[in-house]
């Protein structure tokens, strides 16, 4: 299943903006949400689906001022690309993700922004070490955060923007 494809039969094309937010320690911003159709909880980046008319680089700004409190984010480099097969609240869809990295020396997160749906299925937040990602037995989404993180720590984001499994 490659990036472009056409949209897998029978699910919605979900276009969304992922952020990779990366604190003046080192460590980077997971939310750890639950979803019936998982069946367990797992740790996800800040972002979300595209608004009607609004690229990529929008989103993934909108996303973080909503999810952070962050007034007004400095979006950096797109970092990555990923597509999969998710169902989520019995809608199955067809995701496409561009993923950005952003900097921020510190933060205080403020959730306010939710939605009502963030809200119920959001259930914390925190920052977390590169040791910590490698080590945690939680589940990661996608499970390849830890080398994403080392990644953009060491070398910083490539030319081309890397795919990432699904």
């Amino acid at each position: 299943m490659t990036f472009d494809e056409p949209v897998t039969a029978g699910a919605l094309l979900r276009p969304t903006a992922r952020v990779l937010l990366i604190d003046g320690r080192d460590r980077t911003l997971l939310f750890r949400m639950v979803s019936e159709d998982f069946g367990d909880t797992f740790w996800m980046p800040p972002g979300g689906a595209l608004d009607e008319g609004e690229t990529f680089e929008e989103a993934a700004a909108r996303e973080l001022h909503e999810e952070t409190g962050w007034v007004e984010p400095v979006i950096g480099p797109h970092i990555a690309i990923r597509r999969y097969p998710i169902t989520w609240s019995g809608v199955r869809y067809d995701c496409r993700e561009r993923w950005f990295v952003a900097h921020v020396e510190d933060l205080i997160v403020d959730t306010a922004g939710f939605t009502d749906d963030e809200k119920l299925e959001t259930l914390e937040y925190r920052w977390w070490s590169l040791s910590e990602l490698r080590l945690t037995p939680d589940r990661l989404f996608p499970a390849v955060l830890p080398t994403l993180l080392e990644r953009m720590l060491t070398d910083g984001p490539t030319s081309a923007p890397i795919e990432l499994p699904a």
